[in-house]
């Protein structure tokens, strides 16, 4: 014989696990929720950054070039070009660098943490 304080137990403790499940099952559609949403961000930021890598590398060529042009002697052109390109580095990496990397760990903090509330 069954004792009557049993079948309430029975229904909580089903209830109870499939409330668990439930929980999972939303944690895991969320995680894939999140994870193709940084997915496709990141997919097109690197679409973009490629479409203008090639557009500053064809710029840098032109201006070169012209450099060149002007002081009769493409070499010293792209050598000075170059030696530009340099100086942007050193101030980048002296300066903007941390600034920069704070700001892209806040954005894929942002990104990472929404709740779907766009």
């Amino acid at each position: 014989m069954e004792n009557p304080t049993d079948q309430p137990l029975k229904i909580l403790k089903e209830q109870l696990t499939e409330y668990i499940e439930l929980k999972s099952e939303q944690a895991r559609l969320g995680l894939i929720e999140n994870s193709a949403k940084v997915t496709a961000y990141f997919s097109s930021a690197i679409i973009i950054i490629a479409l203008v890598m090639f557009c500053l590398l064809s710029l840098l060529v032109a201006i070169s070039f012209f450099l060149g042009q002007s002081l009769h002697n493409y070499g010293l052109g792209f050598l000075i070009s170059a030696g530009i390109y340099l100086f942007l580095l050193i101030i980048f990496l002296l300066v903007i660098r941390k600034k920069s990397e704070g700001s892209i760990i806040n954005k894929v903090i942002k990104l990472t943490n929404e709740d779907g509330n766009n």
